[in-house]
């Protein structure tokens, strides 16, 4: 057998959709698992789409998912150039052969001639489709018009039979050819049409594996016909299922779905190893129970007989946990790492950190690391800790303005802190004995000193939030949830 090649061809005209990311990851773990190659091949002949900035997101949205390339662009390789732009006298070679063997034959119906037949074809309710007028032309009669300065287009020459596909997903496929048309594969001004160029690509690359989604399926007969027109070995073919919508409803799509971008999920920054599990998960499974997954053991498990046929929901609650799950198993430097980052990209710190910032950030990691779901939710978690102007949300001001004795024990409660702070079970003792010798209850000093030191009624332990402030900043805030309370009661 031989060495498994497999490709992943995206186009850069624009997002890298997340179901170009799951494509991908199948292509890696068949590679990977089977000791093969993994190729990334730019299909960018749409000069009038194609976009840099498209190109880099897809290459940054596969470092991010880990997902390197044995061959590509930025790696070169034996089948360069890997962009399609770049590989017009290659296809000049094999669409000359192609002339050659009579495979191919030229077109000149105008456009108003088309567009008249598919307008009589649509009145007599028959589906549109070429009807061969130049298949029947002359040897001498071609001559003549090309000589007399005619463009035309060049037709595949569609034999009668039928292709038999055996889809490593979907098993057995049969199409008949009187149902496949004579379509145009090389333009006027002698480019080819991408049936073609993904023919001739896939052939001098050596690819042994097509996996793609199921929208390429209709395409695939053709792509076959063309493969057999030249000689060449047809690779096997595995045609993967849509994914829809988080509610189920139809394919997903960014008109509709700002998670069909993989950059929704770069710039939340889920763990990148959870995403590609939850990612994996969308049309396929190990067995009926096992989820959670290594990379390592993906590789091992992978197998393409266990993909469903059937369109897979995105189930974003399930990536959400799962990000949760695999950020709780992160020792503290990692998770402290990552939080300094997305502080320091939201500009809620400087570079080069100053020692109260190195504290702070230390004291958020610790204090959030259970809670987070997504590393870019730090910023938003933890905002509170940075806004000198504090913003209150309202069910925390109520709290801070219920009791008329809230004022006086929130200042007693701020001059009994001092530094070094202790850590937070032995604040909360103090706490509680401070409540007991007052008469207030627990619950009593919580929620208003919780409202005065973080604006809010929920987030991280109430003495981690005082850990995070420092004695300072938690007594600053105090005093100041103690003048709300007193212009409240008085």
């Amino acid at each position: 057998m031989k060495p498994v090649r497999v490709r992943f061809a995206p186009s850069p005209t624009g997002y890298l959709h997340v179901g170009g990311a799951r494509t991908a990851l199948f292509n890696w773990l068949y590679a990977r698992q089977k000791g093969g190659t993994f190729v990334l091949r730019m299909e960018d002949t749409d000069e009038a789409r194609n976009t840099d900035q498209a190109r880099q997101t897809i290459f940054d949205g596969l470092r991010w998912l880990g997902l390197d390339a044995d061959e590509g662009p930025e790696q070169g390789g034996p089948c360069a150039p890997y962009s399609q732009s770049e590989r017009q006298s290659i296809y000049a070679l094999a669409i000359a052969a192609l002339k050659a063997k009579g495979v191919l034959y030229p077109c000149f119906c105008s456009r108003e001639r088309m567009s008249a037949l598919r307008t009589t074809q649509e009145a007599n309710k028959l589906p549109y489709r070429y009807d061969r007028l130049c298949r029947s032309l002359a040897p001498d009669a071609i001559a003549a018009r090309l000589a007399a300065g005619e463009v035309p287009a060049w037709r595949l020459f569609v034999p009668e039979g039928k292709t038999v596909l055996n889809d490593m997903v979907r098993g057995e496929i049969t199409v008949e050819h009187a149902d496949i048309e004579d379509i145009i594969l090389v333009r006027g001004e002698g480019t080819p049409i991408y049936n073609l160029a993904v023919v001739i690509d896939d052939h001098t690359m050596g690819i042994t594996h097509v996996l793609r989604g199921e929208d390429h399926l209709t395409n695939c007969f053709k792509q076959i016909i063309i493969f057999r027109a030249m000689g060449w070995e047809v690779p096997a073919y595995g045609h993967l299922p849509l994914i829809l919508g988080p509610a189920g409803e139809g394919k997903l799509s960014k008109r509709k779905h700002p998670e069909a971008a993989l950059e929704h999920y770069q710039v939340r920054d889920f763990h990148a190893e959870a995403f590609i599990n939850w990612l994996v998960l969308i049309g396929w499974s190990f067995d009926d129970k096992t989820e959670l997954m290594t990379r390592a053991e993906l590789v091992e498990r992978f197998s393409i007989e266990r993909v469903n046929k059937s369109g897979a929901r995105l189930n974003i609650e399930k990536l959400v946990s799962m990000s949760g799950d695999y950020i709780r198993r992160m020792d503290s430097a990692s998770v402290r790492a990552k939080v300094c980052f997305h502080l320091v990209k939201a500009g809620l710190i400087a570079e080069p950190l100053s020692a109260e910032s190195e504290r702070k950030v230390t004291a958020i990691a610790a204090a959030e690391h259970e809670r987070l779901k997504a590393f870019g939710d730090i910023v938003e978690m933890s905002r509170w800790a940075f806004a000198d102007d504090l913003p209150m949300e309202e069910k925390a001001l109520k709290n801070l303005k219920k009791d008329p004795g809230n004022a006086l024990m929130l200042r007693d409660w701020a001059a009994t802190l001092c530094d070094p702070l202790p850590d937070s079970a032995t604040m909360e003792g103090a706490a509680r004995a401070f409540c007991e010798a007052r008469g207030v209850g627990f619950g009593q000093f919580v929620h208003p000193v919780r409202a005065a030191l973080t604006g809010r009624t929920a987030g991280p332990p109430l003495f981690d939030c005082v850990k995070i402030l420092g004695v300072q900043h938690s007594q600053h805030r105090l005093l100041r949830g103690a003048d709300l309370a007193h212009s409240a009661a008085s």
